[in-house]
């Protein structure tokens, strides 16, 4: 840079940057503040039982047992299916539990994982439908 165009850029760019940063905080404190939120805590309102279908109430339910038990089953099935190869290998230490996993070893611990969290949530499902069937009939 013999010329110093260079040096040159670089204070302009310099000062360009630090006017941006200027200009910016200038602006941001013309903006008017919002108002202040009321004292009154906000309380959320419970759903009725009237708001939403009885199917839909099932549907949730069903999801969250499935989803809430997929990580419980994981874990189960995991230790399972190692301690089943381990033994299958004449308790080898080459094949000890969590030692070596295949991308299939995987793909058929989480498929399990969740067809048993999926038969959980199925199970509760009919266990709710057949104890409300019950509830129905004494009360006719």
């Amino acid at each position: 840079m013999k010329n110093g165009f260079g040096l040159l850029s670089r204070r302009a760019t310099l000062k360009g940057c630090l006017f941006f940063l200027l200009w910016i905080a200038a602006s941001g404190a013309a903006v008017p503040a919002q108002e202040l939120p009321s004292r009154e805590p906000i309380m959320p309102e419970e759903y009725n039982p009237d708001e939403f279908p009885l199917w839909a109430w099932d549907l949730r339910r069903f999801e969250i047992v499935t989803v809430g038990t997929f990580p419980i089953t994981y874990l189960f099935v995991s230790l399972i299916y190692d301690f089943s190869i381990y033994a299958a290998n004449n308790f080898n230490t080459r094949y000890s539990i969590g030692s070596q996993r295949s991308t299939q070893d995987i793909g058929i611990i989480i498929g399990s994982a969740v067809a048993v969290s999926f038969i959980l949530a199925t199970t509760d499902l009919f266990i709710n439908l057949n104890r409300r069937r019950r509830k129905d009939a004494v009360g006719r």
